[in-house]
């Protein structure tokens, strides 16, 4: 007696995307995570930063924030950049270049 064996035909593409599903849930899981807990962090950020330009000019207001190799950069729109570092300190410069608060060395 013969025996015959079927094989069923299953596309590697489903069975690649079948296989890595839980991995790919876990880790969007925990970039949602991060990136709630960035929202979250810049805000922070961003209330201090207000808090230093309304002392320096009340009708002033952040326009854009950008990240940067050593910290956070605000521009506002009257053209000023306030710079956040890394090790929390602070400068303010003016849309001429001149530093109203602190200084910030770039290291080439």
């Amino acid at each position: 007696m013969r025996w015959k064996v079927e094989f069923l035909e299953r596309d590697p593409l489903e069975e690649l995307i079948e296989k890595g599903k839980e991995r790919r849930a876990r880790i969007a899981q925990e970039l949602c995570k991060l990136y709630e807990k960035e929202r979250k962090l810049v805000e922070e950020l961003c209330k201090e930063a207000t808090e230093i330009l309304k002392h320096i000019d009340e009708s002033d207001f952040i326009t854009r924030i950008s990240t940067l190799f050593d910290g956070l950069e605000f521009q506002t729109r009257e053209g000023r950049t306030i710079f956040i570092g890394k090790d929390g300190s602070v400068a303010v410069q003016a849309r001429n270049g001149t530093y109203l608060i602190g200084q910030r060395v770039v290291l080439l």
